[in-house]
């Protein structure tokens, strides 16, 4: 599918496109509305984020608990002079950047007079995320080029620019998210796009004691659990559904034999849910679970077949000083 962009902000080193139109609407109902029709039931992570979720998970990035964000931006704050990179035309490509806090870490190790031969291009589906970032990052870095690209990635990479060297940055265990079958076909689909020379920075979240793991999605505080249900609220937005967040516990446990954590709501009583947007409603039984989340734990094995898939060679595996998180340093050499 050719896309076309939509302009929605342009100013001096800052320029917005937005690629959602093209997808539309009616994909993100039938996208939704299919997984509550399944059996079980799911909703995608990619729904967490609107602009309530995002305040949430930055409230959980700074839980005690919460050791992953922790984690990497330690090994980001030393990272930048590892990655021999070239200044001249570089492009650093983030896939679901958020707040672009990560990356503002590594622009903070880069010489001011450089950054005018960088171009930062974030992707993200939240147009209030990109801007808002954008915006905070031109205060701190005015010589900075911003690119903001609007758009599910998941759909299509083609949208991203072509010129230069090019840092792809996959951060924050994203990529755990995605089932083993779906990993492997974004990954190879991201190898496809990248270019001799490209590198990709992918951040991975290790296996480890599983009560460590389980004690990160199960916070005292319970904001994940606010998290987690507030994915109801955005669905409720998208698709004219009358969830009741409240009539749902959240539920978060390690299964050992994927090595994944997996979140749920759990019903807490027998309910019919309409789905406005589509004219239909759903039956959901007492103690019955929607699964809003999976997020695999790694081996260096998994890094391997990671470099494989995407036919990437491994340059550098970084880790942090308890080795709980990596970030793999991928090149595209043919």
């Amino acid at each position: 599918m050719a896309l076309t962009e939509q302009v929605t902000a342009s100013r001096d080193r800052v320029k917005i496109v937005n690629y959602l139109p093209v997808i539309g609407k009616e994909t993100i109902v039938n996208e939704i509305v299919g997984g509550l029709k399944a059996a079980p039931k799911r909703i995608s992570p990619k729904y967490f984020y609107d602009e309530v979720g995002s305040k949430l998970f930055e409230e959980i990035t700074r839980l005690s608990e919460y050791y992953p964000t922790r984690c990497e931006k330690q090994i980001l704050t030393s990272l930048w002079d590892k990655l021999h990179l070239e200044f001249d035309e570089l492009s650093i490509v983030e896939l679901g950047s958020g707040d672009a806090s990560k990356i503002r870490l590594l622009l903070r190790q880069i010489p001011e007079f450089r950054l005018e031969k960088i171009t930062y291009i974030p992707i993200d589906i939240s147009k209030a995320a990109l801007n808002w970032a954008a915006d905070e990052l031109t205060r701190e870095y005015p010589e900075l080029n911003i690119h903001g690209i609007v758009a599910d990635f998941l759909f299509d990479l083609s949208m991203i620019p072509e010129n230069g060297q090019r840092l792809f940055c996959f951060l924050g265990g994203t990529i755990g998210n995605f089932d083993p079958d779906e990993a492997r076909r974004f990954l190879e689909m991201l190898g496809a796009v990248m270019h001799s020379g490209d590198r990709l920075l992918l951040g991975m979240d290790m296996v480890k004691e599983f009560s460590i793991i389980e004690s990160a999605y199960n916070d005292a505080r319970q904001v994940t659990a606010r998290f987690n249900k507030n994915i109801l609220r955005v669905v409720n937005r998208l698709i004219g559904a009358d969830f009741e967040p409240a009539l749902f516990s959240h539920v978060a446990f390690y299964n050992r034999e994927k090595n994944r954590i997996e979140m749920h709501l759990k019903a807490r009583k027998d309910m019919t849910v309409h789905l406005g947007a589509v004219g239909e409603s759903i039956q959901i039984a007492r103690g019955e679970m929607i699964h809003t989340e999976n997020s695999y734990k790694f081996t260096r094995k998994d890094i391997a077949a990671f470099a494989h898939w995407a036919g990437l060679e491994t340059v550098r595996i970084f880790t942090d000083d308890k080795q709980w998180f990596n970030l793999a340093y991928f090149e595209k050499r043919r």
